[in-house]
C-alpha cells in the first residue's frame, strides 16, 4: 500500500510541477534545434518534448502536461505553419501524456505502446480524489507491443518498446538521418531516474534498458531524455555507471547487514547529493532499489 501511494503521489507531482502556469503568465518553453527541422522544446525547465517539423506534417513526441498544453501548442506552430500530424507518447505518465487532450484531435494521430491506451482509459483513484479516463481525443489510436516503424518527412521513424524499466510502457523512437534518440524517462539527464514499479517499472531491467540504447545507437547519436539537458552517449555511459555504483554500494552494505534505514541515516549516497537534486532524491532512490539489491 505504501508502494502504491508514493506511486500515486510521484505521478501528481510531475504535475504539480507546471503549477506556475497562469493566463497572465505563459509557460516558459526552452526551444533549441538539435538536428535539421528537429527541435527539443523544455517545457517550464521540468520536461523535454520533441518536434520533427516537415510537409508532411509535424511528428511530435510527448505532449507535456495538461496545464501547459496550450502555451505548448502555441510554441510548436510558432516553428512553421505545418500542422501536428502525430503525437507519440513514450510512456504512462501525466507529465508525457497530459497534453494529449490540447494536442489530439481528429486531425491529428496519437501513437503509443499499447499500455499507454489502456492506462489512460482507465478511471483512477488518489486518495478520495477521483481521476477520470482520457476523452477519446486524448488516446492513442494507433498502439503496438513491440516496434513500430513511421515513414514521414524523408525519416524512417523507429518506434522501439523497452520492456518494464521506467514503465511497462516504455518505448524510445529514433530519427536515424539525424542521429537523434528520444528516451522518454529512460533518461533523467544528472538526477536519479524515477522507477515506476507499481505501473511495471524495475530499477534492475532499467539498467538493462540503458545497456541496449548503449549497445544499439550509433555512438554519434544524440540522446533526449524526459528530463534533464541533452546527452551524448558517453554522457549516458556516464550517467549509467554513477546509477551502477550507487546501487553496487548500497549492495555492498545491504550484504553486511546494514538496514534501509541505517543507510539512509548513515547518507551512504551524499557522493551523488547533485543526483538527488530533483524530485528522486538519494532516500527515495534507495527505497526504489533496496528491494532488488
Amino acid at each position: 500500500m505504501r508502494r502504491i501511494l508514493f506511486t500515486l503521489a510521484v505521478i501528481a507531482s510531475l504535475l504539480v510541477i507546471s503549477s506556475t502556469n497562469s493566463n497572465s503568465q505563459s509557460t516558459p518553453i526552452d526551444q533549441v534545434e538539435v538536428a535539421p527541422n528537429l527541435y527539443r522544446l523544455f517545457v517550464n525547465n521540468a520536461v523535454a518534448v520533441i518536434v520533427f517539423d516537415g510537409d508532411e506534417g509535424k511528428i511530435v513526441v510527448d505532449a507535456g502536461y495538461e496545464r501547459t498544453a496550450i502555451d505548448l501548442k502555441n510554441a510548436i506552430m510558432r516553428i512553421s505553419n505545418n500542422p501536428i500530424a502525430y503525437l507519440i507518447n513514450t510512456h504512462i505518465h501525466g507529465d508525457h501524456t497530459g497534453g494529449n487532450i490540447v494536442l489530439g484531435d481528429e486531425n491529428v494521430t496519437i501513437i503509443a505502446h499499447k499500455n499507454v491506451k489502456t492506462f489512460l482509459s482507465t478511471e483512477k483513484k488518489q486518495g478520495d480524489k477521483v481521476i477520470p479516463a482520457f476523452p477519446k481525443n486524448g488516446l492513442p489510436s494507433i498502439t503496438f507491443t513491440d516496434s513500430l516503424m513511421l515513414d514521414k518527412n524523408g525519416e524512417q521513424i523507429e518506434l522501439i518498446h523497452l520492456r518494464g524499466g521506467h514503465t511497462n510502457s516504455d518505448i524510445v523512437v529514433y530519427f536515424p538521418n539525424r542521429k537523434v534518440v528520444a528516451l522518454g524517462d529512460l533518461l533523467f539527464a544528472n538526477y536519479f531516474p524515477y522507477v515506476d514499479i507499481g505501473n511495471g517499472g524495475n530499477p534492475m531491467q532499467y539498467l538493462k534498458n540503458a545497456e541496449w540504447i548503449i549497445n544499439n545507437f550509433p555512438k554519434d547519436v544524440i540522446l533526449i531524455g524526459g528530463h534533464g539537458p541533452v546527452y551524448s552517449i558517453n554522457q549516458y555511459k556516464e550517467w549509467v555507471l554513477t546509477l551502477q555504483k550507487t546501487m553496487a554500494l548500497a549492495k555492498l552494505q545491504k550484504e553486511k547487514g546494514v538496514t534501509l534505514e541505517k543507510m539512509k541515516e548513515d547518507k551512504i549516497l551524499k557522493e551523488w547529493e547533485s543526483f538527488g537534486s530533483f524530485f528522486i532524491t538519494e532516500d527515495r532512490w534507495l527505497e526504489t532499489i533496496y528491494p532488488y539489491l
